[in-house]
């Protein structure tokens, strides 16, 4: 097994431009514990990349490069992507080829826009191939649930060191000023998130209910089902390094430990 990495890192551009303590500590954070990684390949699934209605999108072109503005200047950034490994990706599916959909575009200067939900996370490391998914938001979790197992699968069999990252901000609902408005359901997702992934027990987050996902707005559950997935395949279990409330929206970091 190489798999170097697996994270569940935010997007918010406040872990770059740090506009207060905590947005700092977040950034060191992140910073912290990524800071040995030595994959030669990561692969990264984001909910604000390609969304295809019920199957994740594995993209398959030479390039990805995106951009994206700062309070402290341009962020912008290209990377090769790893076309062997996002076809093995694809192929360790197998008889779930419907969990799967498969965006290629052949020439050497193929290149696929890389959203902020990818580019931000990415800042943390050096210079990568990438295997680069979007997360659909499907009715039946489930087959989220069964690609995470499928991603373990391949980052098992995979013939060079890869790591993983989870994407995902939290509810975005914690503030009555922000462009979502006020749920008392926001703190309640954020706090059951954290202990998931702190008690490596998904059940109940595998039981919400869609008028609660609705509520407490987060663009991380349908990723977090995913990561169940793959913690129940790998046998792993994580760590939260960190996680507070921006104004409106939470974040969390959190890392791989051996079980």
């Amino acid at each position: 097994m190489v798999l170097q990495g697996l994270y569940v890192i935010p997007h918010g551009d406040e872990i770059l431009d740090q506009p207060n303590a905590e947005s700092a500590k977040m950034h060191d954070s992140i910073h912290d514990m990524t800071l040995l990684d030595s994959s030669d390949t990561i692969a990264i699934i984001s909910p604000h990349g390609l969304m295809l209605p019920d199957r994740v999108a594995i993209i398959n072109t030479e390039f990805s490069t995106g951009k994206y503005d700062l309070k402290g200047g341009e962020l912008k950034r290209r990377y090769s992507l790893d076309r062997e490994q996002a076809l093995e990706l694809k192929e360790a599916a197998g008889d779930r080829a419907d969990l799967v959909g498969y965006v290629t575009s052949s020439g050497p200067l193929s290149d696929f826009p890389l959203d902020f939900g990818s580019l931000i996370p990415l800042t943390f490391f050096g210079e990568r191939r990438l295997v680069l998914m979007g997360q659909p938001r499907p009715r039946n979790t489930d087959r989220l649930f069964q690609f995470g197992k499928i991603l373990y699968s391949w980052s098992r069999e995979a013939d060079t060191k890869v790591s993983i990252i989870f994407s995902a901000d939290q509810a975005h609902t914690h503030a009555r000023d922000g462009p979502y408005g006020f749920s008392g359901e926001a703190e309640k997702y954020d706090s059951e998130i954290v202990s998931a992934i702190e008690e490596n027990d998904f059940s109940k987050v595998r039981e919400f209910q869609p008028d609660f996902i609705s509520r407490a707005k987060p663009d991380s559950y349908w990723n977090m089902i995913a990561l169940a997935g793959f913690l129940e395949a790998s046998g792993m279990s994580m760590k939260v390094n960190y996680y507070y409330v921006e104004h409106y929206f939470g974040m969390m970091a959190a890392s791989v430990r051996y079980a």
